[in-house]
């Protein structure tokens, strides 16, 4: 009876974790796989996940996935610093070539032209849709953005 008890409880609790993830996110993997294909100057790294660009002055590291909330983080690194409006087409760019697999790139765009966004603590969290969160910060010649779909 107690190998029984064991048995359904187990399968319950497998049964109720593969309903707990929402998003399927080999998309994400499928994306950074045939971008490190087609760019020379990409690699990912052994955990599947990081993908890292190096080209002129600047190093960006895109990491991705997700179970429940599917989404991504860009991180740029350059010695360039960024005016506001430097640091909004740079957002722009770096998730149109990142990140356009997940999100609405030209209502992105379009908030950000018609700045729809609040800054709170440095951080811009930018209006993309109802499902979507969009952040991005900048510091000297660090860009974080990260967004995620619920």
């Amino acid at each position: 009876m107690k190998i029984l008890l064991t048995l359904l409880v187990l399968v319950s609790f497998s049964v109720y974790a593969e309903e707990e993830c929402i998003f399927d996110e080999s998309v994400y993997l499928d994306f950074i796989n045939k971008y490190q294909a087609k760019n020379i100057n990409s690699r990912i790294e052994t955990d599947k996940r990081t993908l890292i660009i190096k080209r002129k002055n600047e190093q960006i590291i895109v990491k991705g996935g997700g179970c429940v909330h599917l989404g991504v983080s860009i991180d740029l690194n350059t010695k360039q610093t960024y005016t506001e409006a430097q640091f909004l087409s740079k957002i722009l760019r770096l998730s149109k070539e990142f990140g356009e697999w997940l999100i609405n790139i030209k209502t992105l765009e379009n908030s950000i032209k018609d700045k729809k966004f609040q800054i709170i603590d440095g951080v811009y969290y930018i209006e993309v849709d109802a499902m979507t969160v969009f952040s991005a910060s900048f510091n000297n010649g660090a860009i974080n953005i990260e967004f995620y779909i619920n």
